[in-house]
C-alpha cells in the first residue's frame, strides 16, 4: 500500500511540476517521493538494476522527444519508464494496477489544470511555435492588389476571358468581365480575389 502511495505521489508531483517554470514544491515532493520509493524497494530486495537503467534512459528519450521532431522517442521513452516500475518485484499485475492508478490520478490531475485553471507548460512556449501567419500580423501567401480596384490598365493580350494586362509597367494575369477584349485596349480594374484580378473594357 505505502508503494502504491509512493507511485502515486510521484505521478501527481511530476505533472504538477510540469506547469512550473522553476524548482517548486512539487519537485521537491517529487525528489523525495524518488528517493522514498528507491530505498524501499531497494530494502526489499526488489530493486533490479534494469528497472533503474529503464527508467533513466527513458527520461533522457523524453526530454530528447521536446527537440526532435516526431514521437517516436517521446512513446518509446514512456514505455521503458512504465516498464521499469513493471518490473519491480516479482508480482507483475500488482504493480499494473499501481501503475494504472498512477496514470489515472496523473491524468485527471493534468485535466484539472488544463480545463478549470487554465495552466500551461512554461517548457512548451519555448520550443512549439505559435507565431501565428495571419494577414493581421502581415502575413500573406500573395501580394496585396485591393489597391488596383477602380484603376485604368491596358490589355497586353487578347483576353479571352483570361490574359495580361499591364498597369505601371506590371504585367497581371487579369481576366475579363464579359467573354473577349481584344489586345492593346484599356480597362478598368472591376474586381480583386486573392490573385484573381477582374477587368472591364472601357
Amino acid at each position: 500500500m505505502i508503494l502504491l502511495i509512493l507511485m502515486v505521489v510521484i505521478f501527481l508531483s511530476a505533472v504538477a511540476q510540469l506547469f512550473s517554470s522553476r524548482l517548486s514544491a512539487a519537485g521537491i515532493i517529487l525528489l523525495f517521493a524518488c528517493a522514498g520509493f528507491v530505498i524501499m524497494t531497494g530494502m526489499t530486495g526488489e530493486l533490479e538494476m534494469i528497472s533503474v537503467i529503464l527508467f533513466v534512459t527513458g527520461v533522457i528519450l523524453m526530454i530528447l522527444e521536446l527537440f526532435v521532431i516526431g514521437a517516436v522517442l517521446g512513446i518509446l521513452g514512456a514505455l521503458m519508464v512504465f516498464s521499469s516500475f513493471l518490473l519491480i518485484g516479482e508480482d507483475i499485475s500488482m504493480m499494473a494496477v499501481f501503475l494504472a492508478v498512477s496514470l489515472a490520478s496523473a491524468l485527471l490531475e493534468w485535466i484539472v489544470m488544463v480545463k478549470f485553471f487554465g495552466k500551461s507548460i512554461p517548457l512548451f512556449r519555448n520550443v512549439i511555435l505559435t507565431d501565428s501567419t495571419s494577414k493581421e500580423a502581415g502575413y500573406s501567401s500573395h501580394d496585396d492588389r485591393s489597391h488596383l480596384v477602380g484603376q485604368i490598365a491596358l490589355t497586353m493580350t487578347p483576353l479571352r476571358p483570361s490574359g495580361i494586362i499591364t498597369f505601371e509597367g506590371k504585367r497581371i494575369d487579369a481576366v475579363s468581365e464579359g467573354s473577349f477584349i481584344d489586345e492593346d485596349r484599356e480597362v478598368r480594374i472591376i474586381l480583386v480575389e486573392g490573385t484573381r484580378v477582374v477587368v472591364r473594357a472601357l
